[in-house]
């Protein structure tokens, strides 16, 4: 892929202070948002997906150009949303518990944020999604416990689906993508940041082409598809 000239940002917050600060649904929602909204049984749900859409505009305005309202964003069920606005953009946004993100740019991205929580069968969990390479090079990389270790692999294969398209299965249980440490940002296509009790992880091909916005440097990774590890 060609990504001379590529510019990527992305912006991170609280779901309930960025959904506080969103203007009335109905003067800025697609008709497909709406459907989706009112679709939403559950309030913590409902203030996630307002959060998540009323943050994508306010960063393709701030990035892209135009206004917030010049864009318009879908909402099909299943489907990550399809952008309108000005000029062409890529959007991916992601939410956990409290915490909402969204990345834009000229190149494609999937972005994802997961809280590092306790699970039942963790182990199990761990060895049904990363290979024994894969759990070593996230320990060194990382140097921390197995949750975390743990969480960084999900949100780093979830963004990759988000990017590239496949199947959750076949991406967290089949193998599909291996998880690889990059040195630097010029071989990486990915990347991850440890916010408090959260990861964010960020795919893209062009991580140098990325505005951090303040968050800290990050960890960089290679997400390769399994067929061409070595």
């Amino acid at each position: 892929m060609n990504t001379a000239g590529a510019r990527a940002w992305i912006r991170h917050g609280w779901v309930t202070e960025v959904a506080a600060l969103a203007a009335p649904c109905a003067t800025w929602m697609s008709d497909s948002e709406r459907a989706r909204l009112d679709a939403l049984p559950l309030p913590a749900r409902r203030a996630q997906f307002v959060a998540g859409r009323w943050l994508a505009r306010a960063l393709l305005a701030e990035a892209m150009g135009g206004q917030w309202h010049d864009w318009s964003l879908s909402a099909e069920a299943d489907a990550p949303p399809v952008v309108s606005g000005p000029v062409p953009a890529a959007l991916s946004i992601s939410h956990s518990t409290d915490r909402v993100a969204c990345a834009v740019g000229t190149v494609a991205l999937g972005l994802d944020i997961e809280a590092c929580r306790p699970r039942k069968g963790l182990d199990a969990l761990i060895a049904a999604v990363t290979t024994d390479d894969e759990r070593r090079t996230l320990a060194s990389h990382l140097d921390t416990d197995a949750l975390t270790c743990f969480t960084h692999a999900w949100t780093l294969k979830e963004a990759s689906i988000k990017r590239d398209g496949g199947g959750l299965f076949q991406t967290m249980l089949g193998g599909s993508v291996r998880i690889e440490a990059a040195t630097s940002m010029h071989d990486a296509n990915a990347c991850t940041w440890q916010l408090d009790d959260h990861v964010l992880a960020l795919c893209i091909d062009a991580p140098d082409a990325l505005s951090l916005n303040g968050l800290p440097l990050p960890r960089y990774w290679k997400l390769v598809p399994a067929t061409l590890s070595c």
